[in-house]
């Protein structure tokens, strides 16, 4: 059955706009972290690609999870998936945050090139999410169901 012949629900919505967003996303934050890695690895040795591969690592973990936590919201309230989304949002801040102050004195990384991949790739997922879900063919706005 293809998404014509399904009902729109505020579920599929969710979970099309998801896999759109991870579809635009995807290879951009894929080529900045493999950016990240060459350059700091070309300027800081073996200390800059250890710290890039952590923050790139951590940058798309948290891209993911913030896309997984849409696909396993899609199903609830809309409001509850706007609160997940921004409580998602608050958890990737908080964790990027605690990955530089935790590793910011560490022999074995260079934290500029931690702080420089993590927080390219962060923006550069983070712009190309945004940019999907404005151009998604998702409706925005699903009509009510019969008896709401």
């Amino acid at each position: 059955m293809s998404d014509a012949d399904k009902a729109v629900t505020h579920e599929l919505v969710v979970q099309r706009l998801a896999g759109e967003m991870f579809r635009g996303a995807a290879w951009a934050a894929l080529g900045t972290f493999v950016l990240g890695v060459v350059v700091s690895t070309v300027i800081w040795g073996t200390a800059g690609l250890n710290g890039s591969l952590i923050g790139g690592a951590i940058a798309i973990g948290s891209s993911l999870v913030t896309l997984l936590l849409m696909r396993k919201t899609a199903a609830l309230d809309p409001m509850f998936v706007m609160v997940a989304a921004l409580g998602g949002f608050t958890g990737k801040l908080l964790v990027l945050l605690l990955a530089v102050i935790l590793l910011r004195n560490q022999s074995w990384l260079e934290p500029k090139a931690l702080g420089i991949t993590l927080v390219a790739t962060v923006l550069v997922t983070s712009f190309l999410e945004a940019r999907a879900s404005k151009r998604s063919r998702s409706q925005m706005v699903v009509p009510a169901s019969e008896g709401t």
